[in-house]
């Protein structure tokens, strides 16, 4: 009975490479029938084929096996890697926040002495002005006159002169501000 490489490589459980790496010229003339766009291996050439994957030292299975067995220990390195710099990470991170529970902690206590301060100038000007609405100064000021009863120091009837002495005339009528330009 004659099979196909792909029909022979599954049976053995490998690839259709690893067989056609193990088919030289002299296998493929002597073992091989083409038909068509397929390459046919007759019974002899099967149990070659099989004879050679059993002679090799991991066995058939044992090279897809150490495949595997490279593939889950790339993953497992990628995996260590990947958890060592999520680690790293990890640890940078709460160095920050260390650091910043450290600066909100400062933070608080400068804004706590300054509320104190604050409230101890508040405290010191309400003494402040106890003591001077107390003393006999701001009884004085108190009791001055008012502001309008103050008189004006201009009398009524000054008009302005300008610097060589000669009075301003008013020429009677009101001028606008667009006209003091002229």
């Amino acid at each position: 009975m004659e099979l196909t490489i792909k029909e022979l490589a599954d049976e053995l459980s490998v690839s259709k490479t690893a067989i056609r790496k193990h088919m030289d010229d002299k296998f493929r003339s002597t073992y091989t029938v083409k038909k068509g766009n397929k390459i046919l291996i007759k019974d002899e050439g099967i149990q070659i084929l099989k004879g050679q994957f059993k002679n090799q030292p991991n066995g058939a299975n044992g090279t897809q096996k150490s495949e595997k067995e490279t593939e889950n220990k790339l993953s497992v390195s990628a995996t260590q890697d990947q958890s060592a710099l999520l680690a790293e990470q990890l640890e940078d991170q709460r160095k920050q926040i260390e650091e910043k529970d450290k600066q909100i902690a400062e933070l608080h206590q400068l804004l706590d002495q300054s509320q104190r301060l604050q409230l101890d100038v508040q405290n010191k000007l309400k003494q402040l002005e106890n003591k001077s609405a107390n003393s006999p100064q701001t009884k004085t000021i108190e009791e001055a006159p008012a502001e309008d009863q103050v008189k004006d120091p201009i009398p009524d009837n000054y008009q302005p002169t300008s610097a060589n002495g000669d009075r301003y005339e008013s020429t009677g009528r009101k001028k606008h501000w667009w006209q003091f330009g002229r």
